[in-house]
C-alpha cells in the first residue's frame, strides 16, 4: 500500500508541475484531499500492525 501511496505522489508532483505551467485542475484539491485521507488510513492500518492490534477497526 505504501509503494502505490509513492506511486500516487509521483502522480501528484506531475500535476502540480502542471498546475505551475498554467493547466486547469478542477477537480485536484478533491483529489489531492482523497490522497491525503488513503495515507493517513494507512498509517493508521501500519500503527495497529507494528502495536499488535491487527483486529480493531480503523
Amino acid at each position: 500500500m505504501r509503494r502505490q501511496l509513492g506511486w500516487a505522489g509521483s502522480n501528484v508532483n506531475q500535476a502540480v508541475k502542471a498546475l505551475n505551467s498554467g493547466v486547469d485542475a478542477p477537480h485536484f484539491a478533491a483529489a489531492l484531499a482523497d490522497l491525503q485521507r488513503a495515507a493517513q488510513a494507512v498509517q493508521r492500518a501500519a500503527d495497529r500492525i507494528t502495536n499488535g492490534q491487527e483486529g480493531q477497526a480503523a
